[in-house]
């Protein structure tokens, strides 16, 4: 059980308590502290990303659903809680692995059910479609599907292409993570974020990466740039969501793209700003994109991990080194991870799906 400072009570009557974050795995029984309202938030698990090696494709994994209810409980009221388990990154020395999708969180209250599927894992084979597809959510007052991975342009076995994972979406917007199309070859792009998708790639752009939705905004994203220089784009632009009026959250802006081509970072260099270290890990924003081409003294390529409900970046990487596709933390799916050629590194995997959650909110105490 965990708690989150972002609130603070409101209004009337008893202070509001902070919401409580609930992560066991397994069911178990939850006890109402007070007498009051109550907004319930059940979010499912995330899918992980697919992982393909020699140029071949994969995609991120999907997040989990989201579902709401208000309730009006006393302090005796009990419910059963159980939370989701994010798909467990792939690779690790395997070539080529599908994602693992995401478990379902679930909140029973009397008669009333919850249900916040888990995202499907990535795709590393098949059609130019295929994708990391989202959770649904029934029984609450509001139920949205997770977002979606990116989805990859060509065939699985040409291009070399890896897409960020789907945010979760509380506020019924566009969340997935960016996607890859007429012939982007050699690329990354960004995760979802609560506020809008990843960056988007086309039109035979070559060598490039896209950065992560953030919490107010999708990320820029890269159409028409076949070469290597890198094109200018930005992450999702942050700014404040609201669970509810006295509360902000979700306040975060995406990650910015980081690119290496060729070991020489004087002339194509990192994209990646502004430099710190924060970008791309505020709440509800997805990761970036990472990519890199034969740049042996280097030793391992990440894609930032996601903020709080945002899908992770997609990473590609070239013959020398580890690369690893962006983790989700919670509800988000994790970014795809492909590379050029190579042996079975261990350090090469996928970004891990976001555990589940049930979020218990006070919007009134008596």
């Amino acid at each position: 059980m965990g708690t989150t400072s972002s609130f603070f009570g409101g209004g009337g009557g008893s202070p509001l308590p902070e919401p409580e974050w609930l992560f066991q795995k397994s069911s178990y029984t939850y006890t109402f502290p007070y007498n009051g309202v109550v907004l319930v938030h059940v979010v499912g698990a995330g899918g992980s990303g697919a992982a393909q090696y020699n140029n071949h494709s994969a995609t991120g994994g999907g997040a989990g659903g989201y579902s709401r209810k208000q309730f009006t409980v006393t302090s005796s009221t009990t419910a059963t809680v159980t939370t989701g388990v994010g798909g467990a990154q792939v690779g690790q020395g395997n070539q080529q692995s599908a994602g693992n999708a995401g478990t379902a969180s679930t909140f029973v209250l009397s008669s009333t059910t919850l249900t916040a599927n888990g995202g499907s894992g990535g795709n590393h084979t098949g059609s130019a479609s295929d994708k990391g597809t989202g959770g649904t959510a029934t029984g609450g007052d509001v139920n949205h599907t997770g977002g979606n991975s990116g989805v990859r342009a060509g065939q699985y076995n040409d291009y070399g292409q890896a897409t960020g994972g789907g945010a979760v979406n509380p506020f019924n917007l566009t969340t997935d993570g960016g996607s890859i199309t007429n012939g982007g070859r050699w690329c990354a792009t960004g995760g979802g974020g609560v506020g809008g998708r990843g960056g988007n790639i086309g039109n035979n752009a070559y060598y490039q990466t896209t950065g992560g939705g953030g919490s107010a905004g999708a990320a820029d994203d890269i159409l028409n740039l076949s070469n290597t220089n890198g094109a200018s784009c930005n992450g999702g632009p942050g700014g404040a969501r609201l669970f509810r009026f006295n509360g902000p959250f979700l306040n975060g802006q995406g990650g910015n793209p980081l690119r290496m081509f060729n070991y020489s970072a004087s002339t194509y260099g990192f994209t990646f700003s502004p430099s710190s270290g924060a970008i791309g890990l505020g709440a509800g924003s997805g990761g970036m994109a990472a990519w890199e081409q034969n740049a042996e003294p280097m030793s391992i390529m990440l894609a930032q991990t996601a903020g709080i409900f945002g899908g992770g970046g997609g990473c590609f990487c070239g013959k020398y080194d580890g690369g690893q596709g962006g983790d989700a933390t919670v509800g988000g799916g994790g970014g795809a991870h492909s590379y050029k050629q190579g042996d079975t590194n261990p350090q090469r995997h996928s970004g891990k799906g976001g555990q589940g959650v049930v979020i218990i909110e006070y919007i009134e105490r008596s």
